[in-house]
This record gives C-alpha cells, structure tokens and sequence, in this order.
C-alpha cells in the first residue's frame, strides 16, 4: 500500500509591510531513535538551516543498528531561498525492532514546505509508505489521513504520516513509534523520515545563481517488478552540491556517490547532473537526469542513471517518491 497525503494551512489576515528579509528554517533527517537499553541514534540528519536559508543534505547508502534498524539508501535535504522552505526525508528497506514489536517497508518518504504569498505564510506536508507491515508481517491498510494511529501491544502506538504545526510551521514525520511503561514513563521514541519547514516572511531574497534539485524514490528500470531505489541531490552552491545513493535489488548493483562534477539546467523541469562514485566498491562516475513534472512524483516525475560501467536504467518514470526542483527566486 502506497500512501500520501497533504495538510495545507494558510495565514490570514491583513498583509504586513515587508520590512525585513523572509527568514527561513528546515531540517530533515532520516532516524532519530532513543531506545532504553539502546544508545541514542540519529543518522542522516541535515541539521538546521540557518535563518538567511541556504541548503544542507545527508545521505547513506545502508546502515545496520544492532537491535534496531537495517536500512538503505538514507535521503534527506532542506532548502530555503526565494519563498519557499522546503525539507524532505525518505529511507527504503526498512526492517525496525523496537522493544519486540517489529515495523517494516519497502519505502518511507516524509515531505515538509513552508511558504510566502504577498506577505503570508502558509505550509504543506506529505507523507508516503510503501508495503507497511507491524508483527509478524501484518499488512496495515494505510488511510492516507495524517496522523493515523495503530496500537501496539503492551500500550505502544505508531504514528503514520505524523503531522502538526501552524500556519507558518510544519514537521511531517512518515513512521512515529511511542512505546511507555505502565506508569507512563516512556521506553522508546523512534522517527522514521522527518522533514520540518517554516518561514517567516518579509522581503524574498533572490539569487539567480542557485538552483536544486532533490529527490528520492524507486523505479523499476527493466519493466520486470525488481525495484531500484534512489536517492539524489544536485545544484550549485559556491560550486556543486549534491549526492547520490543507488541500489538495484534485480542486480545486486551498489551505487555511492563520492562528488558531484557537473550540474546543468537543461530545460524547465529538467536537470543533468554528474559524478564521482563507487559502483559495487570500484571507483567510476555516473550520470544522472531527473526531471520534477507534477507532484506528487508518482507515475510522472523522471529518473535516468548512467555508469561508467556501461549499466543504463534508460528514462523511466518514477514508481514511488518524487524529485523536487528549487528553482532561482522560487
């Protein structure tokens, strides 16, 4: 089951004089978990984006927590310019154990924005799971709703598609695991891909130099059912920025990025990025194209990998997730 859904909150009120420069803030990050018994673990966190905005992203390929969490292809970004406040979170391969209780999916993405339209603010926030199942494999159906809630036993809850906020901020977290004693003393408190925005407006800075682009997802590169998740980020910040992390589960191919060499606006939604990176543990370069058409990303937005090992996924379309472009001044 694939799920997403949006909450859209405005300011309103009278329009006030832009007498200050819009403020932003954002985050993004993929675990954050304190277990009793456990050490305290977050991996790839953004950290916070400074108030004149900026852009910050994280990535990983696989991780494995002893008695938590295995996982791949960790994504998260945040980017505040021009209007907007954007962060965004996604992880695929998800097997999580927390105090007995066992969570899994193929894929989770969490997806935050915060914006400005003639001096007021308003937000968005989405979340999207792919094949949930908690206990012994059990299927949960999700509703697309936020915040919908399934008891654990023992008096445990999981949060799905957890969302709150104002009008001007909004944290969108896609898996929220609670677990207290009896005594309401809590055991464990586990976020899976969080994305936080807000922004506080005033007069929009714009620097025509700054494009982005950021995305993650799966596509499923031979029409044959064998899924390939991706996550990516790209642009020009003092030079270029960015990430990539790659895995084919019909090969086996392992994909880490290293560097980012190119970055190139190649039309309205399209952008061709290049770089460094390991393939299966050797040292190569690839390319990547992605294009941001609609969103959500599903069954529109596009993806394209070249290796210089010769592998090419051809141009497909996205079968989960999205790809979100930052545009100058936007």
């Amino acid at each position: 089951m694939v799920m997403a859904a949006v909450l859209l909150l405005s300011a309103l009120g009278a329009v006030p004089a832009l007498a200050t420069d819009t403020e932003f803030s954002g985050q993004a990050f993929v675990v954050k978990a304190a277990v009793v018994g456990l050490q305290p673990v977050t991996l790839s966190d953004t950290g916070p984006l400074p108030p004149e905005g900026g852009n910050k992203e994280a990535s990983l390929f696989s991780q494995t927590v002893p008695g938590l969490l295995t996982a791949e292809v960790f994504h998260a970004s945040t980017v505040g310019q021009g209007n907007h406040s954007r962060a965004e979170a996604s992880v695929a391969s998800l097997d999580l154990t927390v105090l007995g209780n066992t969570i899994g999916a193929d894929f989770l993405m969490a997806r935050a924005t915060a914006m400005c339209a003639n001096g007021s603010s308003s937000v968005s926030g989405s979340s999207e799971i792919a094949r949930l199942v908690i206990n012994n494999g059990q299927p949960i159906v999700v509703t697309g709703q936020p915040n919908q809630m399934i008891d654990l036993p023992g008096g445990g809850k999981v949060t799905i598609n957890e969302q709150y906020g104002n009008s001007s901020d909004i944290t969108v977290n896609a898996l929220h695991v609670v677990i207290n004693d009896l005594a309401g003393n809590n055991l464990a408190d586990v976020i899976i891909s969080s994305a936080h925005a807000d922004v506080s407006c005033g007069r929009p800075p714009c620097e025509s130099s700054k494009d982005f682009v950021t995305g993650g997802g799966w596509i499923d590169p031979r029409n044959d059912g064998s899924k390939a998740n991706f996550a990516v980020a790209g642009g020009i910040k003092n030079g270029y920025w960015g990430h990539l992390q790659y895995g084919d589960r019909g090969t086996g191919l392992k994909v880490k990025g290293t560097g980012v060499t190119k970055y190139v606006i190649m039309d309205g939604t399209l952008r061709h990025i290049e770089g460094t990176c390991e393939i299966n543990g050797d040292g190569g370069t690839y390319m990547a194209d992605v294009s941001d058409v609609a969103e959500p990303g599903k069954d529109a937005d596009t993806f394209r990998l070249r290796l210089s090992n010769g592998y090419d996924t051809g141009v497909v379309k996205l079968a989960g997730g999205n790809i979100q472009l930052h545009k100058p001044c936007q």
